[in-house]
C-alpha cells in the first residue's frame, strides 16, 4: 500500500490523499473543485491506468467536495462515502451548509453512499475502519488503516491545533468527545485535512489538540 499526497493547487484546497492498495484505490477528499485540472491529471498519472475504485468524504465542507463531481465525471468511482449525517447535503446538493456559497460555489446533487462506525473497506493491504468524530461537522468521520496505522483525520485536528467548531452542525463539546475517543486508535501516521503529514508518532499530536480544546 502506497499513499500519495496530492500537490496542492490552491493554498486553501484541503489535502488529497490517493491510495493504492494492493486491490484496490481509494481517494480521501477532493478539494474546492476550483482548478481540478492539475489534480485529475496527477490522479491520472499515480493511477498509472488503475481504476479509482473508492472516494471517501471526511466531511461535508466545501474546500473537501467542491471537487467531487468532477471527480465522479472523470473517474465513476465505484462508490462514493461520507458520514451519513453529512452524506445527505451532498445527495440534495445542499450549497448552505456545506459552505458552497462561503466560498463562492455550489454543490449540485450526487449519489454518495453513508458510512458509519466500525464500517471496514479492504483494499487488499490496506484495511480502513471508520470512526464517527463529530465536532467539525455533525459528520465527520476519520479513517484508520488497521495495517499500516496511519489515521486520516480530515479537519478534526491537525499538527498544529484542531478544526473550527463555529460553523453549521458543529459542537464543540462533541469535538472534545471525539478527540477523547481518538485516544483508543493506535495509530502512528497522521494524515490530516490540512497541514503537514506525520509519518510516525503522530499521536501526540493529538493529545495537543485535547489541550488545546481544555
Amino acid at each position: 500500500m502506497s499513499v500519495v499526497q496530492l500537490d496542492s493547487a490552491l493554498l486553501f484546497d484541503s489535502n488529497m490523499y490517493l491510495i493504492l492498495g494492493s486491490e484496490r484505490t481509494a481517494l480521501i477528499d477532493t478539494g474546492t473543485g476550483f482548478q481540478m485540472g492539475p489534480y485529475i491529471a496527477n490522479i491520472e498519472k499515480v493511477l498509472a491506468g488503475r481504476p479509482l475504485d473508492y472516494v471517501f468524504i471526511t466531511h461535508r465542507h466545501y474546500d473537501h467536495v467542491g471537487g467531487l463531481s468532477a471527480i465522479i465525471d472523470r473517474f465513476s468511482p465505484s462508490a462514493v462515502y461520507a458520514g451519513a449525517a453529512d452524506a445527505e447535503p451532498l445527495r440534495i446538493g445542499d450549497s448552505e451548509s456545506t459552505l458552497g456559497t462561503k466560498f463562492g460555489g455550489s454543490i449540485p446533487p450526487m449519489d454518495v453512499k453513508d458510512i458509519r462506525e466500525g464500517d471496514v473497506f479492504d483494499l487488499g493491504d490496506c484495511r480502513l475502519r471508520v470512526i464517527e468524530t463529530p465536532g467539525h461537522t455533525i459528520g465527520s468521520i476519520c479513517l484508520f488503516d488497521e495495517v499500516s496505522r496511519d489515521l486520516f483525520s480530515g479537519d478534526c485536528f491537525f499538527v498544529d491545533g484542531v478544526g473550527r467548531c463555529d460553523h453549521p452542525t458543529a459542537s464543540p463539546d462533541d469535538m472534545r468527545a471525539s478527540l477523547r475517543k481518538l485516544r483508543d486508535i493506535d495509530f502512528s501516521g497522521l494524515y490530516s485535512g490540512h497541514g503537514p503529514v506525520v509519518k510516525s508518532d503522530g499521536k501526540r499530536f493529538l493529545e495537543k489538540a485535547i489541550q488545546i480544546m481544555g
